[in-house]
């Protein structure tokens, strides 16, 4: 049992992100970039856009909290750091904000042809078990303080709950593209 609301919150994020990698994991290889159409874009897209927007707020919170910098080093992404969008063949500065995906027209968004299941998946399990060790580190007397700079005045626990709920929903889409599929997913079960 989780013995601080810290450790509460680093457990239902770990849950969320088991979630998307069981599921993502258990599509088919030739199911995994199909797209619904230019509205509904594929669990491949699903999956980086999770994995971008999560190594994005392990950044901003390593660079928001003193007591993380010194644990973690400068703040940065992975995506940035491994110049992934390059390796890729990837559009950099065309994919929405911050190269996230949020905001993309959806027939650029639909048209993005990430690698394979192994090479996403690869990267969203190496951004999540961060974010888990940055969360994890969170000191607990900071968590309903005001993060500095936030624009909306959130506190820690705020953004923390609302970078889940972004996993969480694009985790149902994950689920409901496997059921259009025809493949049951773990909400399922």
């Amino acid at each position: 049992m989780p013995d601080t609301a810290v450790k509460l919150l680093a457990k239902h994020y770990a849950v969320a992100h088991g979630r998307v990698v069981e599921s993502a994991g258990r599509t088919e290889d030739s199911q995994f970039a199909k797209s619904m159409g230019t509205r509904v874009h594929s669990v491949a897209w699903q999956v980086w856009h999770i994995a971008r927007w999560d190594d994005r707020f392990a950044e901003i919170m390593i660079d928001k909290t003193p007591d993380l910098g010194g644990r973690f080093g400068p703040p940065g992404q992975i995506w940035a750091r491994e110049s992934l969008a390059k390796q890729w063949g990837l559009p950099v500065g065309q994919m929405g904000k911050r190269d996230t995906g949020t905001g993309m027209d959806d027939e650029p968004a639909d048209a993005l042809r990430l690698p394979g299941k192994a090479v996403v998946l690869d990267y969203a399990q190496r951004v999540f078990a961060h974010l888990q060790a940055v969360l994890k580190a969170m000191p607990d007397e900071s968590l309903f303080a005001v993060m500095a700079d936030d624009p909306d005045g959130d506190s820690y626990a705020d953004n923390i709950m609302i970078y889940l709920d972004h996993v969480e929903r694009h985790l149902g889409m994950i689920e409901a593209l496997r059921g259009l599929q025809g493949t049951a997913g773990s909400a399922t079960e």
